[in-house]
């Protein structure tokens, strides 16, 4: 299994935001699990569930890691094909771009309710090129941590996931126009 998979087809990242598949991905990232385990955890029907799985291996998410036979019938045990996943929801998709800028828009709320004032739109301009530029650098490191997999095998999931938070701030760092995108949030967020 890989360390990271960077998905950047956008019909993929598609099939990963639906909330059952999801929790399917977040449950296989522990163990590895049959259809009946998922089906009786997730509260869905053992059908519901094949269907779900059936998407995420084609979409190379999900694989057969190992099988086991239980009287007559061999059950199938799931697992990922990666240990972490890494999304870009700015590839140029306007589905995928209209999804980010959805969820930047639950924040407004929160620092409105903590006493903040802002400009709106002028804000959700600002924290979408923010995220756009941090994606990038995202993709980049994840990327090289694909190419470099053999050299991190017995690298701990969380510290990978540390490194690439890691060295994107550091990128991002000495970035200019992300800079200057961080000084413009932080005169406009203010109480």
């Amino acid at each position: 299994m890989s360390k990271v998979k960077v998905v950047t087809d956008p019909e993929v990242i598609k099939l990963m935001l639906e909330s059952t598949r999801r929790q399917i991905l977040s449950l296989l990232r522990s163990k590895e699990m049959t259809i009946s385990q998922l089906s009786e955890i997730l509260g869905k029907t053992p059908q519901t569930i094949y269907h779900h799985i059936e998407k995420l291996k084609e979409a190379g998410l999900v694989e057969v890691k190992r099988t086991e036979m239980k009287g007559n019938l061999i059950e199938k045990y799931y697992g990922r094909t990666a240990d972490a996943f890494y999304i870009n929801l700015y590839l140029g998709d306007e589905e995928l771009r209209y999804f980010a800028r959805s969820r930047l828009k639950t924040k407004l709320g929160i620092f409105k309710a903590l006493g903040y004032e802002f400009d709106d739109e002028k804000l959700l301009d600002i924290m979408d090129r923010l995220l756009k530029k941090e994606h990038e650098y995202k993709t980049q490191i994840s990327r090289e941590i694909e190419e470099n997999e053999e050299k991190l095998k017995d690298t701990s999931d969380e510290d990978i996931i540390h490194a690439i938070e890691w060295l994107s701030m550091a990128r991002m760092a000495r970035d200019g126009e992300f800079k200057k995108l961080m000084e413009e949030l932080g005169k406009t967020l203010k109480k």
